[in-house]
């Protein structure tokens, strides 16, 4: 048995042969230790050189401290005045973080004794949006999340905002309210009032 597993083994184990000369002078080539390598001539020159080698000729001069290289890097570029010209449309308002405080209405004019309801986002927000459409030219604010009867909210902001009958509109298959125009600080005023 031992026989057996001893005679493919034994390939194995053979030593190799010596690797050829060739490789072992590319090896030795990169080698700093090598006897047979020729010391490089301008090494062996600077081993031997006295201590006042570069002669004054042959020193560089100091780098001077101020850029030389071009006119247009040492002289910055002048500034152009150039008229301000003012917006041409309406910019909407900027959101504030923490909203004003407003009066609430009568207890008969607030949220629970209203025919419809506004449900407030999940970071308590109120869902009122402003939407760009026609290339910008279309400004309208969106209000969501309506229960009830939709209709009545849809006449009281359109009294409320002074819009048209075709500015103030409901979307039938989504249930939002749109009306023409960025009016969401007084849509969110209107609503707050009403405690939503």
């Amino acid at each position: 048995m031992a026989s057996a597993l001893a005679a493919p083994l034994m390939p194995f184990l053979r030593p190799m042969p010596l690797p050829r000369p060739s490789t072992i002078r590319c090896l030795l080539r990169y080698s700093t230790s090598a006897p047979c390598r020729a010391e490089d001539r301008n090494l062996a020159a600077s081993r031997t050189a006295s201590p006042t080698y570069p002669p004054p000729s042959m020193r560089s001069n100091l780098r001077p401290k101020e850029s030389h290289a071009s006119h247009r890097s040492s002289h910055p570029k002048k500034t152009r005045n150039y008229p301000i010209r003012g917006t041409s449309h309406h910019q909407p308002a900027a959101p504030k973080l923490i909203p004003t405080p407003i009066a609430p209405l009568a207890e008969e004019l607030c949220a629970p004794n209203l025919p419809y309801f506004v449900t407030r986002t999940p970071s308590n927000e109120l869902p009122i949006y402003t939407l760009r459409k026609r290339g910008g030219n279309m400004l309208l604010t969106r209000v969501k999340k309506i229960d009830g009867k939709i209709e009545d909210l849809r006449d009281q902001l359109r009294a409320h905002l002074g819009l048209g009958e075709k500015e103030a509109v409901i979307n039938r298959i989504t249930g939002h309210v749109v009306l023409k125009g960025h009016h969401r600080p007084k849509v969110e005023q209107f609503l707050r009032e009403r405690k939503f």
